[in-house]
């Protein structure tokens, strides 16, 4: 506002108070009012920015404290949904945080403010930046890197950022008390140019006095609040404050500051900064002497140091802390601020998280990834210092008795003791890892075959005379083990665990309960670690969904026209370049690793999902025609499955779910598995067949043994082995045989199926002798599942 309006408006305002005075008085007066006016705007200016100051001070402070608590949240967060329902908590807090932060960069300053205010939110946009990234790894999973970036960096910027607006605070503080205090200086030389103006002027001057009077009580009523304001600033924040004078005696604690110190407020002030705030080095132990007051440029810059903090009754706690001088305009020190925060619960979490990132929860032991990690160390020592260490994989016998029997708490309960025998049989400096399962892993540092040998052999003894008992029954246990020497000449990580699993599967093989030395000299392991490697392919199939089902057509040979078809359901699996391997390139695989039944459990439900859906699309015939009998499709059962116990339900399960046709689906058994386990084959055929499955004995006439067996199977049909098809067109042995085992199962009431029928005479030879049904290539090639048979299969039977 410009003079001559000041001026103007105190000429209203003193004709309106004193229009009997003198001009002269008049203009004294209207000097003096001038003067006040001045002032009493300046002043309410001045308490206006400062408590806009204050205001937007104090919402950086508490933007930034729910900011932190939110990530210690997120940290605490027990699983990624929970981590996710504070992610948005965060989000909402980062906009109110960065609306926080725009209006202390708005507020206008100068000189030292503007430094302090530059500052703030320099660390304001750093502790942003950095959170942010702590989030993002938190969200991603990287728990143990974000837990590392907030111990080293993000404790260390929240609290420069706490320091620089402390500063700010302070700096606004002390120049509002300046110029309030100029002001008041100049609302007295008022009173005196009044003053000389007569007893007119004093009465004047005694209304001015009273304005004056409202004006300072309004003006300390103001610097209180913000006094009180700045307070609660300081009380809220979730760090300790303390603050000195100029020769470093302590003026202020906050109650964070009171409460780790063990001082309140009153007591600490007046007090050496060294006898209440007591900081020792946490690696040295030694006591860190009194904080220096400086004010030279940068001395507030330094970076948060780790300490232990000692309280008044010498009780520690970990803090770390940062200190600052506290300047005036002129650049003199007037005391200094010291501000600390307690990392003992974010280093705990921290060593939570490390800790179990790296063991398994159920045993204690390390995983398999510390396990690795470790392994590939002694590899590399074994190799660039010649040192000699061992691998040794364990694998339990007999442990899936006592999960069959007892159920899984059993089997956890049985790790865990098994855990603590088998660790007071190794070394101070060996590690015992639990790999997955019943599986377990050694590493023997520094240690030599021989030696390797008998804690391999001291550790199988151990586990074989331990006795479990569980609900009052006893549990004896073995372990297969495999021992590998790492020297300079093993091979990568890869390599040596591949030769372990190879050794601990020999183990097995040979009787189990007993430890297997890997032999590379031996060329069996050649071909072992490629079984492996098709075992893991087999387990990729599983998971990628690489497995795919074809079927190959089984024609009738009576020549009738029919609507039903019959077919033996084949499987194969993709291999890494989508070529589809047959049933021979890794059954056997399978059968030798207990993948069999998973294969064959997986061929029986797909099938029956793909009928299921056939047959609700009408795609399969509701009605019987011609001959009066439904098609089927026929799968392999092995004798894996045949001895599973839980098989007859699954499968139970699936025809309840789906609704087939009874005869729809068919089971083939080889005479070799049916003759070794008739018992169970035909307890098992009896039960299926009263689910309406049918049953095809598979390869008949490779065993030989007796006709007799078939009285007690109830077999629909018998498949004749393809050895004696291919060749009865020219050797009278196999046509004899052929026709023998046709007739006879005619006699029995079974249907004939010939196998592998491969040229126009087999065929014309079969049909001769009144077989049943033929199946071939030369009837019909196998085809992928739900595509429509070829014309030429069509056409050559229909």
């Amino acid at each position: 506002m410009t003079a001559s309006l000041a001026n103007s408006r105190s000429r209203i305002l003193l004709f309106a108070s004193f229009g009997l005075l003198l001009s002269v008085l008049t203009a004294l007066i209207a000097l003096g009012i001038a003067r006040i006016e001045s002032f009493n705007r300046q002043v309410n200016a001045l308490s206006e920015a400062q408590g806009n100051k204050i205001g937007a001070i104090s919402g950086l402070f508490l933007a930034n404290g729910q900011r932190a608590g939110l990530i210690d949240r997120m940290f605490a967060a027990e699983s990624p949904q929970a981590r996710q329902a504070v992610l948005a908590r965060y989000q909402a807090a980062i906009a109110a945080y960065t609306r926080a932060v725009e209006r202390v960069r708005a507020l206008p300053v100068d000189g030292a403010e503007r430094d302090a205010r530059d500052a703030a939110v320099a660390a304001a946009g750093i502790a942003l930046a950095l959170g942010d990234k702590i989030v993002a790894l938190l969200m991603r999973g990287g728990i143990a890197t974000a837990s590392e970036l907030n111990l080293t960096q993000a404790v260390m910027v929240d609290s420069r950022l706490q320091e620089t607006l402390y500063l700010l605070l302070e700096s606004s503080h002390a120049r509002t008390t300046q110029e309030i205090a100029a002001a008041n200086d100049g609302m007295r030389n008022g009173f005196l140019l009044i003053g000389a103006g007569g007893i007119l002027a004093l009465i004047a001057g005694i209304v001015i006095a009273v304005v004056v009077i409202r004006i300072i009580v309004t003006t300390e009523e103001r610097l209180e609040r913000e006094k009180e304001l700045a307070e609660v600033t300081l009380h809220s924040i979730v760090d300790g404050v303390i603050t000195t004078d100029a020769a470093g005696r302590i003026e202020y604690l906050n109650p964070v500051a009171e409460r780790y110190l063990g001082w309140s407020c009153h007591e600490a002030a007046g007090r050496r900064l060294s006898d209440v705030f007591r900081v020792v080095d946490e690696r040295s132990g030694s006591a860190i002497e009194t904080l220096p007051l400086t004010g030279e440029q940068g001395a507030g810059d330094a970076e948060p140091i780790a300490v232990r903090l000692l309280d008044r009754s010498g009780r520690e706690c970990p803090v770390r802390y940062s200190h600052a001088p506290i300047c005036g305009r002129d650049g003199a020190v007037h005391g200094m601020i010291v501000v600390f925060h307690d990392v003992s619960q974010i280093r705990a979490m921290a060593q939570q998280l490390t800790w179990q990132a790296s063991h398994d929860a159920l045993t204690g032991l390390v995983n398999r990834r510390e396990f690795e990690r470790r392994l590939a160390e002694l590899i590399e020592t074994a190799r660039t210092q010649r040192r000699e260490h061992a691998l040794l994989f364990m694998d339990l016998d007999s442990f899936k008795a006592v999960n069959d029997t007892c159920g899984h708490s059993a089997g956890d309960e049985l790790l865990r003791q098994l855990t603590v025998i088998m660790l007071s049989r190794m070394r101070g400096s060996d590690t015992l890892a639990r790999l997955g399962g019943d599986e377990f892993g050694a590493l023997l540092e520094s240690c030599p075959l021989e030696q390797a040998l008998r804690i391999a052999n001291a550790l199988r003894e151990t586990v074989r005379e331990f006795r479990f008992v569980w609900e009052g029954k006893t549990f004896s246990v073995g372990v297969s083990i495999g021992l590998v020497p790492l020297t300079a000449a093993s091979g990568d990580l890869n390599q040596v665990l591949a030769a372990a699993d190879a050794c601990c599967y020999d183990a097995k093989n040979r009787g189990r309960d007993r430890v297997q030395v890997h032999q590379p000299q031996v060329p069996d392991y050649g071909s072992r670690r490629e079984e492996l490697q098709l075992v893991s392919q087999i387990t990729g199939a599983f998971e990628h969904g690489r497995f795919r089902l074809y079927r190959q057509r089984i024609a009738p040979l009576d020549g009738a026209p029919r609507r039903e078809q019959h077919y033996e359901v084949l499987v194969r699996m993709l291999d890494r370049a989508g070529n589809p391997v047959p049933a021979a390139g890794f059954m056997p695989a399978a059968e030798r690793y207990n993948l069999l039944t998973s294969i064959e459990r997986w061929v029986v439900s797909s099938l029956v999902e793909f009928l299921g859906r056939q047959w609700a699309a009408g795609a399969i015939p509701h009605e019987l025609h011609g001959s009066g009998e439904r098609g089927f499709y026929s799968v392999n059962l092995s004798g894996a499955s045949i001895n599973d116990r839980s098989f007859p339900d699954f499968l139970r399960n699936l025809l309840t779910r789906y609704q087939l046709p009874s005869g729809l689906l068919c089971f083939e058994i080889t005479e070799t598995t049916a003759i070794s386990n008739l018992s169970k084959a035909a307890e098992l055929m009896h039960e299926l067949k009263g689910m309406g499955c049918r049953f095809a004995l598979d390869d008949f006439g490779t065993g030989m043994s007796s006709f007799a067996y078939l009285k007690y199977l109830p077999v629909d049909y018998l498949k004749i082995a393809g050895v004696f098809i291919k060749d009865m067109a020219s050797d009278p042995m196999d046509y004899a045989i052929v026709d023998s085992i046709n007739r006879i199962s005619h006699i029995l009431g079974m249907r004939t199926v010939a196998e592998s029928v491969e040229d126009a005479a087999a065929l014309a030879r079969i049909t001769e002798l009144g077989l049943d049904y033929a199946q071939g290539y030369f009837i019909a090639e196998p085809e992928a599942l739900g595509e429509e048979p070829s014309q030429r299969q069509t056409a050559l039977f229909a």
